[in-house]
Formats: structure tokens, C-alpha cells, sequence
């Protein structure tokens, strides 16, 4: 027998019994105290409605002066969009100042029938003003589990409502009957899997132990499989239609694998699913299109598989998708511009695969996105002006196409943006200046364009710039001296442009720069001595300018340097022997100038020394013995002998 203040503590919204007896209870009695409408639901579902309509007609004399409000006014119920919710509907009632929703389930009914106890103990209900509306969503309810509701009426709070008749008896979606075949649908996946050679695989196919003590299983309170994660657990073979069959199934996680064959088009009966990932798999084919009947699927992440075809216009119907993740396949064709219509995207990635045609101009409506990214496809004409509308837009990945045209000025809107691709294109014009104002940007990737004109001195404005990507193109004028504000700079690569005038001081000022490449340009003046200042620098490359003057001693203080490049160019003077403290140098270029002098046999001392190329300078006396064993040297051109034990430069650093 149930506790019946254990009923009453479990429903905050309770109505007392006392208080319903003289209403819900005197009128719903038959002959022997059973609530009719229980033993008629208990008799059959159908006929409840009918028995209970002619029971509030006729209640017994103390309430036989209230009517239902009309005789339309049986409450019509369906099931909610979640689990344990019911949406309740009824007709208008005038002059009704509050509405109390009411409900008993079945089981409790029939327990209190059983256990002759007071049936109104397990019945619920809320109160809601009247503010218009006839319909309420009751939460909290059991999956599986079978109920009855009414609607009451009232002028108070606490008035004593006019009840509509019951509504039909509800069965709500759920509970655990509906997973009666989750254990044979994870059985499948095992078994078409090779499970016996999973990296783990613990309790699975256990008879004794709970799903969620499967590994990678977890499950709701009933038991059925909310989610499956099994990534990179060594699954090999096919993914089994019977996966379908896990009704509860919220998130499918079966990514980086070795699965084959076709994704089932039976994954579209997963109508919970949310989340679908099978990337880094070898699966094949096209993308079914039955996936876009998934009305609540959030993310779609097929990236790094063999998948060809189109994209199914059929996923433009996932009103609810915020991920739609494709890259690193086959596929072909246009990308669609019906994909304009899901809003609600946050990430369009649809890198690495063989795209033709344009970018869609209906992509612009996809106000909520962060990520767009076509990377390294074969797409062709203009980029789109509309893109300037993605105002959240953080990462705009457009590299290695064929993009023609100028950028357009429209991109300038695009205040958020983090990362900036457009490399690898065919893109012309000049670099527009307001890109300064992208007070967000930490990448900019313009190289390998036909872009001309000077290099804006604004885009030293770009305080959070990390990554400054220019080189490749027909740029000219000197280098903005405007450039060494950029305070978080790592890499600045200028080279292959034809840039003239000299190498700013102001460079010196980039304490977190790594790479400083300014190779093939046309180049002047010296090496300014304050870059001997950039303590984080690991390769500085000036090679193929027009350089002259000595090499500036404080580059000896560059302590992470790893590749010096300072070749064909019109240095002069000796080689500093500060070179030698370069502990971390791996590749030396100094062939090519006017260098004169002797060889500093401190260089044979650098540990990790790979690379060292000195001929076609003016260098004499002899070769250090240790340098002939560096690894990839052009010292049999320089004409000049080894040192023996006797030589000046035999073995001792030269001053």
C-alpha cells in the first residue's frame, strides 16, 4: 500500500482531497466507491470519456447545480515535445478567472482501487490565471506511463472549479518498454563491428551488468541509451541498421575508426538524436538524404571519410542544426543555396573535397554563423558581397580556390572575425585598408594572390594579430613601419612580393615574433642592428634582396635562432665569430654575398648544425676539419683547404 503523504510530498501542485471530495468525488462514485472513471478505464480505454461526460452532467445533489461549461468542453491531450510532457487544450470558458488542470495516471488509480484507499490521494493539479490562453503543458510526468485530465473553472483561486469531463486516457511515448531492444540493437553494433577486438570493450554482452555499465554506453533512468561514445575504440566493419533501434539514443559518437561501407539510411529513425559524428572513418557512398527527417539533430560530423555525391537537399530541412561538419571527403557538385534557409547554422564546414561553382549568395541569411570554410576546393567567380552580412562570423575560410576578382569592401563589416583565409586564390586589387579595423583578428592569410599596391599601414592597428600572411603576391613600396606596433606578432611572412626601401627598426620592437621572412624582394640598406632584440626569433630569412653592409653582431644574441638565411645578397665584411654562440642554429646561409675572411672554427662547435652553405664569398684561409661533417654543406666550392694542427684557424675560434 502507498504512503499517501509520500504521494502528496511527491506533487508540489497536489490539490488536497478534502477539498475536491465534495466535487470530484461525490459526482465520480459508482455503487460500490469506485471512481467511475477508473473502472470504466480499467473496463476499456474508449468508454471512460462517455461515463464520465454523463457523470459531471448528473453529479449527486450537492453539486448538481454545476454544468460542464459546454458540452464540447472535453479536454483534448497529446504528448509534448519532451519526454514526461503533455500539452493540455480546452475550450474557452467565460467569466473564468483561473483554470486548474488536473490528472491521475492509471497505475495510481488502479492501486488505490486495489488497496481500497482514497483514489483523490494520487490526484494532481496546477492552477494558471486566466490570461487568455487554453492550453497548458504539464511537466513531470512518467514516460510509459497512461493518464487522464480535466479542466476546471473557476471566478477565485480557491474557488471550487466547474470540471470539464475527463479526457481520453493518454499513454505517453517512452518508459522502459520502448527499449526493450536496446541490448540486441548494441549487440549488432558489436557484432558487425569485430567488438571481440575493440581497444575496450568492457561488460559488453553481459547478461548481468546494466547498460550504462557497458563501456561508452550511458542511459537514462529507465534504463535506455541516451548516448554512445566509442571513439577511437578500434571498431572495424559496418555500421548496423539495427542501431535504429535505440529510440532514446541523444548522441552517436563512433569517430576515428576504421568503419566501412554506407551510413544506413535507417539512422533516420533515431528521432531523439542530436548528435551524429562518424568522422575520420573510411565510410563510402552518399550522404543519405532520409538523415534530414532527424528533426532534432543539432550536429552533423561526417569529416574524414571516402562520402561522394551532392549534399542532399533533403538536410536543409534540419530547422534545428548548428553544426553541419562535411569536410575531408568526395564530394561534388554545387554547394546549394537552399543551405541559405537553415539559420540556426553556427558552423558550415565543408573543406577538402571538389566543390564547383560559385559560393550561393542566399549563404549570407545565415545570420547565426561563426564558421564558414570551403577550404581547398575547386570553386570559381567572386566572393560574394552578402558574406559581409555574417556579422558573428569568427573563422571565413576561403583558401586554395579559384576565387577571382578584388575582395570586396563588404568584409569590412565583419567586426568579429578571428581568422582571415583567402590564400591560395586568384584575388587582385589592392589589400583594403578599413582591414585595420579588425579589432579581433589574430590570423590574416592573403598570400599567393595576384593582390598589388602597398601594404596598408593600418594593419598596424590589428593589436590581437598573431599570423601575418602577405607573401606570394605583386606587392610594392617599403614595409609600413606602422608594423612594429603589432605587440603579439609570432610570424610575419613578406616574402616573394616586391617590396622596396629598408628593413624598419621598429621590427625590433615584435617581442613575441618567431618568423621573420622578407626573402625575394627588392630590398636595400642594412640589417638593422635592432633586431638582434627579438629574443623569440627561430628563423630569420632576408636572402634574394638587395642587403648590404656588414652583418649586424647582435644577431649573435638571438639565442632560439634556428635557420639564419642571409644569402645572395651584398653583405660584406667577416663572418662575426658572435655567430658561434647560436646554439640552437640548424641551417646557416651566407653564400652569395661579399663576405671576407677566415671561417670561425666555433661554428664546427653548434650541436644541432645541419645546413652550412658559404660559397661564392671572398672568405680565405682554411676549412675547420669538424665543419666537413655537417650534414649538407657547399664547402668543396670555396677553393680552400682544410686546416691542419698548425693552421691559425685549426681549431681555435678566430678573434
Amino acid at each position: 500500500m502507498l504512503d499517501r503523504a509520500l504521494r502528496q510530498k511527491a506533487r508540489p501542485y497536489s490539490f488536497s482531497a478534502t477539498y475536491l471530495r465534495g466535487d470530484l468525488m461525490d459526482f465520480a462514485l459508482d455503487g460500490r466507491g469506485t471512481p467511475r472513471a477508473g473502472m470504466q478505464g480499467i473496463r476499456h480505454t474508449l468508454v471512460i470519456a462517455t461515463v464520465l461526460l454523463v457523470t459531471f452532467a448528473v453529479g449527486v445533489a450537492t453539486v448538481a447545480a454545476q454544468q460542464a461549461p459546454t458540452a464540447q468542453a472535453v479536454p483534448q491531450v497529446a504528448p509534448g515535445s519532451e519526454p514526461g510532457k503533455v500539452n493540455v487544450n480546452w475550450s474557452p470558458v467565460k467569466d473564468a478567472g483561473y483554470y486548474r488542470i488536473g490528472w491521475v495516471s492509471k497505475a495510481d488509480f488502479e492501486a488505490a482501487v486495489a488497496a481500497d484507499e482514497d483514489w483523490l490521494a494520487a490526484f494532481t493539479s496546477v492552477s494558471v490565471a486566466n490570461n487568455g490562453q487554453t492550453s497548458h503543458t504539464v511537466t513531470g510526468l512518467a514516460p510509459g506511463a497512461s493518464y487522464w485530465f480535466v479542466v476546471g473553472s473557476s471566478a477565485q483561486r480557491y474557488g471550487n472549479p466547474r470540471w470539464s469531463p475527463w479526457s481520453v486516457l493518454l499513454t505517453l511515448p517512452g518508459g522502459p518498454a520502448a527499449c526493450v531492444g536496446d541490448r540486441k540493437a548494441l549487440t549488432a553494433l558489436y557484432e558487425s563491428t569485430d567488438g571481440l577486438n575493440w581497444r575496450n570493450s568492457v561488460n559488453w554482452l553481459s547478461e548481468t551488468a546494466p547498460l550504462d555499465e557497458w563501456f561508452g554506453v550511458s542511459t537514462d533512468g529507465d534504463g535506455c541509451v541516451l548516448v554512445l561514445y566509442l571513439n577511437s575504440n578500434d571498431l572495424e566493419g559496418t555500421i548496423p541498421a539495427r542501431l535504429a533501434a535505440l529510440p532514446r539514443l541523444r548522441a552517436l559518437h563512433l569517430g576515428n575508426n576504421d568503419l566501412t561501407g554506407q551510413i544506413p539510411p535507417e539512422l533516420a529513425g533515431l528521432s531523439d538524436l542530436r548528435v551524429l559524428s562518424l568522422v575520420n572513418n573510411e565510410l563510402n557512398g552518399g550522404i543519405p538524404g532520409q538523415l534530414g527527417g532527424m528533426a532534432r539533430l543539432s550536429v552533423l560530423d561526417l569529416d574524414g571519410n571516402e562520402l561522394s555525391g551532392e549534399i542532399p537537399l533533403e538536410l536543409t530541412e534540419l530547422d534545428e542544426l548548428r553544426v553541419l561538419s562535411l569536410n575531408r571527403n568526395e564530394l561534388s557538385g554545387e554547394i546549394p543555396a537552399e543551405l541559405g534557409v537553415m539559420t540556426n547554422l553556427t558552423n558550415l564546414e565543408l573543406w577538402q573535397n571538389e566543390f564547383t561553382g560559385t559560393i550561393p549568395t542566399e549563404l549570407g541569411s545565415l545570420v547565426n554563423l561563426r564558421t564558414f570554410d570551403v577550404d581547398e576546393n575547386e570553386l570559381t567567380g567572386t566572393i560574394p558581397a552578402e558574406l559581409g552580412d555574417l556579422t558573428q562570423l569568427r573563422f571565413l575560410w576561403l583558401r586554395q580556390n579559384q576565387f577571382t576578382g578584388q575582395i570586396p569592401e563588404e568584409l569590412n563589416d565583419l567586426s568579429n572575425l578571428v581568422v582571415l583565409g583567402l590564400d591560395g586564390n586568384r584575388l587582385s586589387g589592392e589589400i583594403p585598408a578599413a582591414f585595420g579595423s579588425f579589432a579581433r583578428l589574430e590570423r590574416l592569410y592573403l598570400y599567393d594572390n595576384d593582390l598589388t599596391g602597398e601594404i596598408p599601414a593600418e594593419l598596424g592597428d590589428l593589436s590581437e594579430l598573431e599570423l601575418l600572411y602577405l607573401h606570394g603576391n605583386r606587392l610594392t613600396g617599403e614595409i609600413p613601419a606602422e608594423l612594429g606596433n603589432l605587440a603579439n606578432l609570432e610570424r610575419l611572412y613578406l616574402n616573394r612580393n616586391r617590396l622596396t626601401g629598408s628593413i624598419p627598426t621598429t621590427l625590433g620592437n615584435l617581442a613575441n615574433l618567431e618568423y621573420l621572412i622578407l626573402d625575394q624582394n627588392m630590398l636595400t640598406g642594412t640589417i638593422p642592428a635592432e633586431l638582434g632584440d627579438l629574443s623569440e626569433l627561430i628563423y630569420l630569412s632576408v636572402n634574394r634582396n638587395q642587403l648590404s653592409g656588414g652583418i649586424p653582431s647582435e644577431l649573435g644574441g638571438l639565442g632560439n635562432l634556428e635557420q639564419l638565411r642571409l644569402d645572395n645578397n651584398a653583405f660584406s665584411g667577416p663572418i662575426p665569430s658572435v655567430l658561434t654562440g647560436l646554439t640552437r642554429l640548424e641551417q646557416l646561409h651566407l653564400d652569395g654575398n661579399q663576405l671576407s675572411g677566415s671561417i670561425p672554427a666555433g661554428l664546427a662547435e653548434l650541436p644541432d648544425l645541419a645546413v652550412l652553405y658559404l660559397s661564392d664569398n671572398e672568405l680565405t684561409g682554411c676549412i675547420p676539419p669538424a665543419l666537413l661533417d655537417v650534414a649538407d654543406h657547399d664547402l668543396d666550392e670555396l677553393g680552400l683547404g682544410a686546416c691542419t694542427q698548425g693552421d691559425g684557424n685549426g681549431g681555435a675560434p678566430t678573434p
